[in-house]
C-alpha cells in the first residue's frame, strides 16, 4: 500500500493524526522544495514533529516537479505541467526513486507528501500511475 497526502487547508496535528490512523511508517515529502510559509511544515520542523508519531521523514526532491513544470502549474497549464513532469519521470534519478519508493512499499507503510489536498490537482496522481504501472500496489489518498 502507498498512501498519498496534502497538508493545504490541514493543521498539524490533523495530518498527523491522519497518517497515525493508517499506520503510515515513513513520510516522503515529494516537493521539489521542501519548504512551507506555514512552518510546521517546512521539513526543518515536519521530520522533528513527525517522529514523536512514530513516523520517519525523508525528502525526496527529485520526485518533486521540475521549475517549468510548476511555472505551467502557476498559470493553470494542465497540459504542459502534465507533459513537463511525464518527460521529469522519464528520467534517469526519477526512474530510479519510483524502484526505491516501490520497494519501500512493498516492506513499510510510506506516504507521500506535497501541498496540494486534492490529488486529481497535485503530481502525486502521476507519480501513483506510475507506481500503479509497475507494481500491483494500491494506492490510497488520505484527507485530513
Amino acid at each position: 500500500m502507498l498512501f498519498t497526502i496534502g497538508y493545504e487547508r490541514s493543521g498539524f496535528p490533523e495530518f498527523a493524526e491522519a497518517l497515525s490512523q493508517v499506520g503510515v511508517t515513513r513520510l516522503i515529502d515529494v516537493r521539489a522544495q521542501p519548504h512551507s510559509r506555514r512552518r510546521e511544515f517546512a521539513y526543518k520542523h515536519l521530520g522533528p514533529a513527525l517522529a514523536e508519531h512514530g513516523i520517519g521523514y525523508e525528502s525526496w526532491p527529485v520526485l518533486g516537479a521540475p521549475e517549468t513544470a510548476r511555472d505551467a502549474a502557476r498559470q493553470g497549464d494542465t497540459a504542459t505541467f502534465n507533459r513537463l513532469y511525464e518527460a521529469h519521470l522519464d528520467t534517469d534519478p526519477a526512474q530510479q526513486a519510483l524502484r526505491s519508493l516501490i520497494d519501500l512499499a512493498r516492506t513499510e507503510s510510506p506516504c507521500m507528501m506535497c501541498y496540494e489536498r486534492d490529488p486529481r490537482q497535485c503530481h502525486r496522481l502521476l507519480i501513483g500511475e506510475r507506481v500503479q504501472a509497475r507494481a500491483d500496489l494500491e494506492i490510497r489518498d488520505l484527507l485530513p
